[in-house]
């Protein structure tokens, strides 16, 4: 059997004292450390966690402003083509009316010239006929007469060419 001792009395008491102590000085020492160190740790895990969600946000803030920016860069190529096909129409049409003024001037200047023409052949004509009948005739009746009678031909001429 067991005998009782009264050191095994004191060992126990001493034993329940350190371990008291080693409660008192030790664990919770310990124990506040760790906690510190979890709450520390849980704190950068959260901190982490915010940053990673806040990239997350960012990227796709990121990707929507990209997106956009297509969109407008298409819109602004649109816009662009959409100015260019205008002013080639302007640039077209100005063309157009030039080349018809330039037609128009063309005409007008071959009508003249044409004009100019007939009445330099009129008055050849005239000139002609005028030496003809004064070899006819033999002579020039008077400046008067010849001047008349040239008139009255090209006054001729020109009725019956209108």
């Amino acid at each position: 059997m067991l005998k009782f001792d009264f050191n095994l009395l004191w060992t126990v008491i001493n034993l329940i004292i350190f371990f008291v102590l080693m409660r008192l000085f030790l664990f919770k020492p310990i124990k506040k450390a760790i906690e510190g160190r979890r709450a520390m740790l849980d704190g950068q895990f959260k901190q982490a966690e915010d940053t990673v969600n806040e990239a997350n946000e960012k990227l796709a803030d990121y990707e929507e402003r990209i997106k956009n920016v297509d969109l407008e860069a298409q819109g602004i190529i649109s816009d662009a083509r959409g100015k260019a096909k205008v002013e080639y129409n302007r640039i077209l049409e100005k063309a157009n009316d030039d080349v018809a003024k330039l037609k128009q001037d063309a005409r007008r200047q071959i009508e003249q010239e044409t004009e100019n023409a007939r009445r330099d052949v009129k008055e050849e004509i005239a000139r002609l006929a005028m030496e003809t009948a004064e070899k006819v005739v033999g002579e020039s009746v008077s400046a008067k007469t010849d001047a008349d009678i040239y008139n009255e031909f090209l006054s001729e001429s020109s009725e019956n060419n209108d």
